[in-house]
């Protein structure tokens, strides 16, 4: 394994055009299900794509750090729309704020509690919309930076933000519309919404006919601008925060060369690049944990 900081002004590696999602039996059968019924019923089809596009799978949690819940320094939650969002925090100081991916959760950062607590930080993780512990079913990438955006007022000034995969899109939205943070950390983001769509049309195998049907439903939903909205060519430069990006060459959900894509149009920003860890393992792997420590507790 290998962990290298370069700068945006380095050559940048020939990084692998990783697989979006490995199909397990299951998916496939839905994608083939799909399939057929497109062409008999293309309407409904859409609408079964449609509704799982927008539902999270709330996937296990890591239990291992369960017990973090129950030692929070503070727990409120927040009311977004119908639903509640649950907020938890440790320690006290310059807040860093955790942004977690599409059907994860703020556990998921619990690596980092201990060691910035240590260092003298407050850390806040929470749980958007139809993910972890929060209500609702159904949720998407505005909604989760909105989120974002009323989690970071209710906190105060923000040191920080460590966001992952898709989190980093809404962390990014948010910091454009306004959120302050000194710092912008992004653990394996995509380089934008529309490789989102074509990755889970590819993990359900699906026509290129169901794909652009569901990229017609988005821009009906949310408008045409939905793709620049969504977009680290355009979000990228515009990112005021000093900023870390974090790639494994072995993200098997998440293209590298899509994360280095973010890294080279983000002006300034630093790239940690790190082999064997995949997707999830950089979300508590030692030498991850360390650098971004090292970072956050001697920054000036």
């Amino acid at each position: 394994m290998t962990a290298q900081f370069t700068t945006n002004t380095d050559a940048a590696k020939r990084l692998p055009e990783a697989p979006l999602a490995h199909r397990n039996g299951r998916v496939a059968a839905v994608g083939t299900a799909l399939q057929w019924l497109h062409r008999v019923a293309p309407r409904t089809a859409g609408n079964i794509v449609e509704n799982l596009f927008f539902s999270p799978q709330r996937l296990p949690l890591p239990i291992r750090y369960e017990y973090l819940l129950d030692e929070a320094s503070s727990y409120t939650q927040l009311q977004y729309g119908a639903h509640t969002i649950p907020v938890f925090s440790w320690g006290d100081g310059p807040v860093v704020m955790m942004v977690h991916g599409w059907s994860g959760g703020g556990i998921q950062f619990g690596a980092f509690v201990k060691p910035l607590v240590k260092a003298g930080f407050r850390v806040v993780v929470f749980d958007a919309p139809a993910h972890g512990r929060a209500q609702g079913s159904q949720t998407n990438l505005y909604e989760m930076a909105d989120v974002v955006f009323k989690v970071a007022a209710s906190v105060g000034p923000v040191e920080a933000i460590i966001a992952h995969s898709i989190g980093s899109l809404a962390a990014a939205r948010a910091v454009v519309d306004g959120v302050r943070a000194k710092h912008l950390i992004m653990l394996a983001p995509p380089r934008d919404l529309a490789s989102v769509v074509a990755g889970f049309g590819a993990t359900l195998g699906l026509s290129e006919a169901l794909v652009s049907e569901q990229r017609r439903r988005m821009e009906q939903r949310f408008g045409p601008d939905v793709w620049r909205q969504f977009s680290f060519d355009d979000l990228a430069p515009e990112l005021a925060p000093r900023g870390l990006v974090v790639i494994d060459r072995d993200d098997q959900s998440v293209p590298a060369s899509h994360s280095d894509r973010v890294h080279l149009k983000w002006p300034g920003s630093e790239k940690l690049q790190t082999e064997g860890l995949g997707h999830y393992k950089l979300l508590w792997h030692p030498s991850v944990v360390e650098r971004i420590y090292q970072r956050l507790a001697t920054a000036g």
